[in-house]
């Protein structure tokens, strides 16, 4: 059984006498092939390999008994889930157990049997691979369209058929099984097309018919959680040839909205919004229509109210009139009061200017006084302040004598105290050589006879040392030139392989471009050519034709002799890869399109000419040969292009040039002056490789020609030409290998040799230094000096006398010291007394002097300001007299005001304003014109006032609730757009993570760009080459599908389903990279054991099934 499990044959059969492909079958693998008389035989092997087996013996046994039995539905529910089970590996909802197929697309009648892992759906193109995942979107209640396999059904249904059937049994055991009871452990899907129509059928384990419900089979999809149309997780072949195809931003945003389920939030969400802008549009007019009946209700109120009492309009209408009149009283008293304040201040100012202008020469007076008075006083004072100057001078002087003595005395004591060190120190050294002379003695000429033998010894060492230092330095220098010569040959070697190589690799290139361009004649001039050319032609076609560059040369010129074919390309060589135009703007443009063509290499030459439609007449100055077996070269090119053919003739005047086969006739012809014909330039001999210029400037020169490359030339020839130039170069460089190893080798060994005897001659130099070093400190050494014993008694006693001095002069010298410190102190008190009294002579004078200033400052004030003071006075004086009289006028205004209200009525306050209260007469002027005029029932007004007031309540209702409704819609839409913006950053956040985890297995780095206002979601991939991308066409076939692929992985890192379908995944794949991905895809599968994949390919897979992966082989259907 397990065999069987894991090979995962599909099988088919023939639909003619059939009845096992009905929808009933799907879930078991037994089959019963039933004929009339024979309808319980079944295949004895399919028996054997039966997972679903029952006890039963087949379907229509149970049917029977369940059919004669009277049990509840319970109890049957009881009995379909205890004696039917599915695998154990099938523990989650919603996984495919198994599908079958009837006349459906190019299957007449195909069973699978999936794992409950992973599932390698393996065949050829139009083997039907695609088929099963149209049937499976097709058969979970997806449309046509969708599958992008057909616009209709009808056009699924295979040719020739009337109806077909897709059958597809789901697992319905695990942790959320749909009626569990009811439709046993697996329940099965079908669909019936029809050329009019579709129908759908949901049957239980037993496949007993429970529904015919579209709703319902979409419960249970909901239940499980399948949505076949989210491209993640059913990607169909056309999703899949074009996923990722040109990473645009806005599909990328719109394909992982759709992969997250985002965007049915989103619509939900603007769905509320709609709703919202609904509900706010309509409480907005119910607004509107309860303020005209609150209008309506206002006036039927007015009516009633004064149908009611017309006497207080009346009233109310008087008052107003009296209001109005003292409303005038009150506004000319404001005014009144508002002038006789201003008289007030006027009659203030009146009076100061009054005293200012008469008081000037008295206050001027005072003032002057009391600045003399000021003057005398700081005389007085400055008199004081000079004195006591003086004093504090003599007091700071003293301080500085006495500061001068007693540094003076300080550098006395230090300068004995110096000198008693420096007897001390005399004293203690003359006592130390007494005590040691004589040992110093003995021991300093044992030394001096100990160096001198230690010198004769080192003058023999560095004189051998030298002598052996000479002989390596000789060696060495031989070793040298050696070295150099064999780096020389290495050298020349690597450079002449590398050489090869990058020949090699040229060959290799052209190879590769002549052989993916075989049949375009442009190959032998590289791509880029070919890319030119049709990039001109596109620029210049039409009515431009004529005026398109001609280029490359080479196309254009051809050699119809064969053997002069190499002597015209090498004698053209430099442009036959050039450009000709006949403008500087399109010299500009070809400029910029070979530039882009050929970034990176080297640029074919741009050449100007004029472009005609003739070839240049050139029979008067063409030569004429004069020789047998001699030819003119312009008659062996042929060019069809004049403009090419003219740029011939000017560049290279080939008509001037004799092309002969023998040496003796191109002497002939060009040795002797008078045998050289008219027009001749040169003369050429092929076949030895000779050029001739003629007479009077006789020359002979050697050419080398070369095989032909771009005249004329086969692909295939040429291919072949490369290749055995290939094969020549590989013997060379097995030669040069050899060589350059065995230069390496004899390059190594000298340079150990020069290593060796420059490590000997840096011994003998470590050697000879040490030797010298000591040399020089034994002639450097610096002995003892030992004085005479007498001298050193006397001086001995000598220093203890000058020590015993110094003691004694330090003594006098600081308690003089002490004594001028004491009068230097006394002397500071003095100064910082006199320095204080100073201060306060001088503080009195700055205040004098400021009082002073107060006072000029007066008197200059009175002299600017009398004229202006005056002035004010006469203008004050003439305001008062209209102010007075204005005064008087009002008061006359509002006596007469106040007879005029008196009249009208007695006084009423108010806060109105004088318009307001008009406005109040007009109006209550206008209802009483008219109650006049109309005649109200004041019944039907009552009546009327209470409809009125009923509607309006209804509406205060109805306003309340639709603005409460709106209050709770206004927050459910805030905070579910804030949790979906939240969701929107962590499901980006989740898959940008994802996909970068799996583009870092092959070291492929990646940048996104999120922009939620845009709706762009841009994808930036660097593969391990370091160039950028946005757009998957400039990448690889291996590396867009592994792109592809680790998207995927990060969708479905966001999404939990079922299982997943992918279709060709490895379309653009080589072997490796395939193999890579489907290693990917299947941890992929180890990881999320709960998921079902299946995975289908045109490749032959090299996985091997396991008790995890099936493996299904599909065979050519029968069409």
């Amino acid at each position: 059984m397990d065999r069987s499990r894991r090979s995962g044959r599909v099988r088919r059969k023939h639909s003619s006498g059939s009845d096992s492909d009905s929808p009933s079958e799907a879930p078991r693998r037994k089959r019963s092939r039933q004929v009339p008389g024979s309808e319980n035989e079944s295949d004895p092997e399919v028996t054997k390999n039966n997972s679903f087996e029952t006890s039963a013996p087949n379907d229509h046994g149970w049917k029977s008994r369940s059919s004669g039995q009277s049990m509840s539905q319970r109890a049957t529910s009881f009995n379909l889930t205890s004696e039917l089970s599915v695998p154990n590996a099938f523990d989650r909802c919603g996984k495919v157990i198994s599908m079958r197929l009837t006349n459906f697309m190019c299957h007449s009648n195909l069973f699978v049997e999936f794992g409950p892992n992973i599932n390698f759906l393996v065949g050829n193109n139009g083997s039907g691979k695609s088929a099963v995942i149209t049937a499976l979107a097709l058969g979970l209640t997806s449309s046509a369209r969708a599958t992008s396999r057909a616009s209709s059904i009808q056009k699924l249904i295979k040719n020739g058929e009337a109806s077909a059937t897709i059958s597809i049994t789901l697992s319905n055991s695990g942790l959320r099984p749909f009626k569990a009871d009811f439709f046993g452990p697996h329940l099965t899907v079908v669909r019936h097309l029809r050329q009019s129509s579709s129908s759908y059928d949901l049957l239980d384990a037993r496949g007993k018919s429970v529904s015919k419900k579209v709703a319902e089979i979409r419960r249970v999809l909901l239940c499980f959680g399948i949505n076949v149309e989210n491209p993640i997780f059913v990607l169909n072949q056309e999703a899949a040839r074009e996923f990722l195809k040109d990473l645009e931003p806005a599909s990328n945003y719109k394909l992982l909205m759709k992969a997250t389920q985002l965007d049915i939030c989103a619509d939900s969400l603007n769905q509320c919004h709609e709703q919202r802008k609904t509900l706010t549009n309509k409480f907005e007019q119910m607004v509107k229509n309860k303020t005209l009946i609150e209008k309506d209700v206002e006036a039927e109120a007015d009516k009633l109210t004064i149908l009611k009492d017309k006497e207080v309009v009346k009233v109310n209408l008087e008052q107003s009139q009296t209001k109005l009149a003292w409303l005038a009283v009150t506004r000319v008293q404001t005014e009144l009061h508002t002038l006789e304040t201003s008289i007030r201040h006027i009659e203030d100012k009146k009076a100061k200017l009054e005293s200012q202008t008469s008081k000037k020469e008295s206050t001027q007076a005072v003032l002057t006084q009391k600045l003399k008075d000021l003057q005398v006083t700081k005389n007085e004072i400055m008199e004081a302040y000079n004195e006591q100057d003086q004093k504090y001078k003599a007091a700071k002087r003293s301080v500085q004598e006495m500061a001068l003595k007693s540094a003076s005395i300080k550098a006395q004591i230090g300068n004995a105290e110096r000198r008693l060190r420096e007897e001390q120190h005399t004293y203690n050294a003359c006592k130390k050589h007494i005590g040691s002379y004589h040992a110093n003695f003995t021991r300093v000429k044992e030394q001096r006879e100990e160096h001198a033998k230690t010198m004769e010894a080192l003058k023999l060492q560095v004189a051998e040392s030298e002598a052996i230092i000479a002989r390596l330095r000789e060696e060495q220098q031989e070793i040298k030139r050696k070295t150099n010569s064999f780096h020389e040959s290495l050298e020349a070697v690597k450079n002449e392989r590398a050489q090869l190589q990058k020949t090699k690799q040229n060959m290799q290139w052209e190879i590769d471009s002549l052989s993916r361009n075989k049949s375009n004649k442009l190959s032998v001039y590289g791509e880029q050519a070919i890319q030119v050319v049709y990039a001109l032609r596109t620029q210049y076609s039409g009515a431009n034709m004529h005026r398109m560059p001609r280029g490359p040369l080479g196309q254009y010129i051809s050699a119809p002799n064969s053997k002069y074919r190499d002597l015209i390309e090498n004698l053209l060589y430099s442009c036959l890869r050039s450009y000709i135009v006949g403008s500087d703007r399109d010299r500009q443009s070809l400029r910029a399109l070979l530039q882009n063509k050929f970034s990176g290499g080297i640029v074919p030459n741009i050449i100007t000419s004029a472009f005609t439609e003739q070839v240049y007449n050139v029979s008067r100055h063409k030569v004429r040969p004069t020789t047998p077996n001699t030819t003119v070269l312009i008659d062996e090119i042929s060019c069809d292009d004049p403009v090419v053919m003219n740029f011939l003739i000017d560049t290279y005047r080939i008509e001037t040039i004799l092309v002969t086969e023998s040496k003796e006739i191109a002497e002939f012809l060009t040795s002797e002056t008078e045998n050289v014909p008219p027009n001749l330039t040169k003369v050429l001999v092929p076949n030895l490789g000779l050029e001739y210029i003629p007479s009077p400037n006789y020359a002979v020169y050697s050419t080398r020609i070369n095989p032909a490359r771009f005249i004329h030339v086969n692909v295939d020839d040429r291919i072949r030409q490369l290749q055995m130039e290939q094969s020549g170069l590989r013997e060379k460089e097995a030669a040069l290998e050899s060589d350059f190893v065995q230069k390496k080798t004899m390059l190594e060994n000298t340079q150990v040799e020069a290593t060796k005897r420059s490590a000997q001659i840096g011994q003998q130099q470590s050697k000879n230094q040490m030797a010298m070093q000591k040399k020089i400190e034994l002639e450097n050494f610096d002995y003892q000096e030992l004085p005479e014993y007498d001298r050193l008694k006397t001086t001995l006693s000598d220093s203890g006398e000058r020590i015993q001095k110094c003691n004694e002069e330090i003594g006098e010298l600081k308690a003089k010291l002490l004594e001028i410190n004491e009068k230097k102190s006394q002397c500071e008190t003095a100064e910082s007394n006199e320095q204080k009294a100073m201060e306060e002579f001088y503080g009195r004078v700055q205040t004098l002097e400021a009082e002073a200033r107060e006072i000029n400052g007066k008197i200059q004030s009175l002299d600017l300001h009398y004229e202006a003071n005056s002035r004010q006075l006469q203008k004050t004086l003439e305001l008062e007299r209209k102010l007075l009289d204005k005064t008087r006028s009002m008061a006359d205004e509002l006596e007469k005001l106040t007879e005029e209200a008196k009249k009208v009525g007695e006084y009423v306050a108010t806060t109105n304003t004088e318009e307001q209260i008009r406005e109040d007469i007009s109006r209550y002027k206008s209802k009483i014109r008219q109650v006049e005029q109309l005649n109200y029932n004041i019944e039907e007004v009552e009546i009327e006032l209470g409809h009125l007031r009923d509607k309006l309540g209804l509406q205060v209702r109805q306003l309340g609730i639709v603005n409460s409704v709106l209050s709770k819609l206004r927050m459910a839409y805030h905070q579910r757009a804030q949790l979906f913006q939240r969701s929107r950053h962590h499901y980006f956040t989740m898959v940008q993570f994802q996909f970068e985890q799996a583009l870092a297995i092959r070291r492929f780095h990646v940048s996104f760009e999120t922009n939620d206002k845009q709706k762009t979601w841009q994808i930036n991939v660097f593969p391990p080459s370091g160039n950028e991308t946005s757009n998957t066409r400039s990448l690889s076939g291996g590396e867009r599908s592994f792109t592809t692929v680790s998207l995927l992985k990060g969708l479905w890192s966001t999404s939990d389903h079922p299982f997943y379908f992918l279709d060709e995944y490895d379309v653009f794949t080589d072997e490796v990279n395939r193999k890579f991905i489907t290693e990917i895809l299947i941890s992929e599968g180890m990881e999320c054991k709960t998921r079902q994949y299946c995975f289908l390919t045109p490749q032959d897979t090299e996985v091997e099934a396991s008790s995890f992966i099936k493996v299904h082989k599909l065979e050519a259907p029968e069409r």
